[in-house]
């Protein structure tokens, strides 16, 4: 099953839109997701709720049009849910036991709750599965436009790792093994501790960088023989280097938290990041 999330909003059809295509490619059930809080007003008498029913019916009309829009793109299985209460929340709870929750990065609709950057950061830290992040109309993956996934050798980005490579399979793209490293020389250039030890060390790390994406792209290119794959190691900030990576890519996947040895790539700062700059969807691995 595949999960999205639906409001009226243009991030959320286009994260709709390519839902849809998944779900119709891996022959999955899409189950259409449409989320209301409960917005208060607040005047000199105290809080005033508004009536949950038309929330709720609201939702559920959100929802019914989000699985309108599926079926016109050719998805057969579509459910529906609809909720009031916490976007993130309901979104967390839908996605137990699915093989993927697709989510737009922001959305605002009059007096309704939709998905606000933050819940997207919220639902990419608990979710229970892969998230996807749509934040611009973008191809898919394919031939020409590849799969990147930054690694830095933590058990988390080594799952990433093998979730883009799949997805590569899947789709026919090349994917593109990333590793970003920050030189130590650079941030010391203007200390009196910048010395020829201090040159080396950042030698040895760009070294142990660069050994370590050659072994996780070479372990890839033995488990699926069928993909093109290869490797690089980025200077910079991950974050921003890694955003600026996914520039004519189809998807970029990073694990949501690392603790390798190179850089912590896969912080959650760094997932944080990618979200907000990424020029692609963005798959985030737990």
């Amino acid at each position: 099953m595949i999960v999205v999330g639906f409001s009226n909003t243009p991030d959320c059809e286009r994260a709709l839109a390519w839902a849809a295509h998944e779900a119709k490619r891996l022959d999955e059930e899409l189950l259409v997701v449409s989320v209301m809080a409960h917005p208060r007003f607040v005047d000199a008498g105290g809080a005033v709720v508004l009536d949950p029913t038309d929330l709720e019916q609201a939702a559920a009309d959100l929802a019914e049009e989000g699985a309108r829009q599926a079926r016109e793109r050719g998805v057969e299985k579509v459910a529906t849910r609809s909720a009031l209460g916490t976007v993130a929340e309901q979104l967390v709870d839908a996605a137990q036991g699915a093989r993927l929750l697709v989510i737009g990065s922001h959305g605002r609709s009059p007096l309704l709750s939709a998905l606000l950057g933050s819940t997207s950061y919220a639902v990419c830290a608990h979710a229970p599965c892969p998230v996807v992040v749509v934040r611009t109309e973008a191809p898919k993956p394919d031939a020409d436009r590849p799969i990147v996934v930054g690694v830095d050798g933590s058990e988390r980005s080594l799952v990433a790792a093998d979730f883009a490579a799949r997805a590569a399979e899947a789709t026919g793209a090349p994917l593109h093994c990333v590793v970003v490293w920050s030189n130590p020389a650079a941030l010391l250039a203007a200390s009196s501790y910048l010395d020829t030890t201090g040159l080396a060390m950042g030698d040895q790390l760009r070294d142990s960088a660069r050994v370590t994406v050659e072994e996780i792209a070479e372990s890839l290119r033995r488990q699926h023989p069928s993909v093109t794959i290869t490797a690089e190691v980025l200077d910079g900030d991950p974050a921003s280097t890694l955003a600026e990576a996914s520039a004519g890519a189809g998807l970029l996947v990073t694990g949501s938290r690392g603790r390798g040895g190179l850089r912590g790539m896969m912080l959650g700062s760094v997932s944080h990041g990618v979200l907000h700059n990424a020029k692609c969807p963005v798959a985030i691995v737990r």
